[in-house]
């Protein structure tokens, strides 16, 4: 019998099969990603530094909140090659649904993981869904929120030696995404709903709100020390920030939208009609929820509360015989089929084979990009070019950083927060050709251009054209190259 629950995949390790698969064969392409590793390299070369190595325009310092991840993805891309981040991604997701399935069968009503668990999850996993393409560190944020989430349930059923491992938590989490204040908010939250909930789990509470501020204040123990504290918060506030989709309310345009906001309204009716409500939950949930309605960078995270706070509520099976009977028979052959499938082994054996095969034969991170998203003969190209400044896309900077390397001064990326507002606002004209553009170009007066051909790249390059001085090294998809020649025809004796 154990051996056969070891080899029957349950519904997660199903799914996680295919996210395996998936995500550990495809070829790097997001932009983001590239900042991340060419800050790693850069530590792992030359320690930390308060100057920007990237660009002269990042004035306001650098510090890499999330480090840990450029690094690790670095060490393995030394490992395993171009093949290295997506492999890390594909772990990080694959364990984040199974352990995302086990706190859904901590939260069902007698641990019974049936239909209105399947149904949850699989809600939870559409709100995700659009981050899973990406090789970004919010996969690292995703799993340990997870992580906490677990480590909370376990701490309301008794188990109060999990609570040490929340300053442990803080340190980890501060130093690989910025969503780390989520993990002591989480514990806070579950502590005062708790404290709320019955006047006898008060002394308990308080013992949980006090590691919710160690949590909190482990996560000084880094790079930026106090500073990481206010960090959060500050970005969120920058005008620049605003400007950037994930920091805008939740859009209805997207799929996951609609599933976030089906997890939220099934809340709020089943919370409606539960005999008892037990705020441990639904306060963080409903804190959370409403704040992942403002900023949609929150939603994966409120939905595994959404769903948890559905779960805890349940109680009312469908009325009705022509639905109540069936429902009965299919929820009681998912539940059978949960208890007894343990197949995590199956996404293991996925992922390692995969890591075998690349750590046999690792390509070079050139080979492993996607070429119809990274332009990777211009920046072939802008590396056999003496080093100088750059100027370029925001989305394109931390490419260029880590192709073509530090030498290569970008005007902006992705990092967003190194750079004042005046750059910005700079970048605004140059992008879209605002009155000042001409300045703005003169200050950082660059010896190349990296851009985009396309609306409103076009508007930069029409300007130029007219303006001469420039001359076309490489066209490349949806970008060129091109070389600033004026100095060299304005010189005389």
């Amino acid at each position: 019998m154990r051996q056969q629950s070891l080899l029957l995949p349950g519904p997660a390790a199903l799914i996680a099969v295919v996210l395996a698969a998936w995500l550990g064969t495809s070829p790097l392409k997001n932009f983001d990603l590239f900042f991340h590793l060419a800050g790693g390299r850069f530590l792992l070369e030359h320690g930390f530094t308060r100057v920007d190595p990237f660009s002269i325009t990042g004035t306001a310092g650098w510090v890499p909140h999330e480090w840990g991840f450029g690094v690790a993805c670095m060490a393995l891309i030394r490992w395993l090659g171009a093949a290295g981040p997506g492999l890390f991604i594909a772990t990080l997701v694959v364990v984040n649904v199974l352990l995302l399935w086990s706190a859904l069968g901590r939260a069902a009503p007698e641990g019974k993981r049936g239909l209105l668990a399947l149904a949850v999850f699989t809600a939870i996993l559409l709100v995700h869904a659009p981050t899973w393409i990406t090789e970004r560190p919010y996969h690292l944020g995703h799993l340990l929120f997870t992580v906490a989430v677990v480590s909370v349930q376990s701490w309301r059923a008794g188990n109060t030696r999990i609570l040490w491992l929340f300053p442990f938590l803080g340190v980890l989490w501060a130093n690989l995404h910025g969503s780390w204040p989520l993990g002591p908010a989480l514990l806070g939250g579950t502590a005062l709903g708790m404290a709320w909930d019955s006047a006898g789990d008060r002394p308990k509470a308080l013992r949980g709100l006090a590691f919710a501020l160690a949590a909190f204040l482990a996560a000084g123990l880094g790079p930026d020390g106090a500073n990481i504290y206010l960090y959060p918060f500050q970005h969120s506030l920058l005008p620049s920030t605003q400007n950037i989709v994930e920091w805008r309310p939740l859009d209805l345009d997207l799929r996951s939208s609609w599933a976030y906001l089906a997890l939220f309204g099934a809340a709020l009716f089943v919370m409606g009609g539960a005999s008892s409500r037990r705020m441990a939950i639904l306060l963080p949930a409903l804190v959370l929820g409403v704040a992942a309605i403002k900023v949609q960078r929150h939603a994966p995270f409120a939905a595994v509360l959404m769903a948890l706070a559905i779960l805890e509520h349940s109680g009312r099976a469908p009325s009705g015989e022509a639905v109540k009977r069936p429902w009965q028979q299919w929820d009681g052959a998912v539940s059978r089929w949960s208890a007894r499938a343990q197949g995590a082994l199956w996404p293991a054996l996925v992922l390692g084979v995969l890591v075998v095969i690349h750590a046999l034969n690792p390509l070079p991170v050139e080979q492993g990009v996607r070429r119809s998203l990274i332009p990777m003969g211009a920046l072939e190209e802008l590396r056999r070019l003496p080093p100088g400044k750059v100027l370029n896309p925001f989305v394109i900077g931390g490419a260029i950083s880590f192709f073509a390397g530090p030498d290569y001064k970008v005007f902006i990326d992705s990092r967003n927060d190194p750079f004042p507002l005046s750059i910005h606002e700079d970048y605004t004209r140059l992008l879209w050709g605002e009155p000042g553009w001409e300045e703005a170009l003169a200050r950082y007066a660059p010896n190349y251009l990296l851009w985009n051909t396309t609306n409103p790249g076009n508007i930069l390059l029409d300007h130029l054209r007219a303006q001469g001085g420039w001359r076309e090294v490489t066209r490349d998809g949806n970008y060129v190259l091109w070389v600033q020649e004026r100095a060299t025809a304005t010189e005389g004796p």
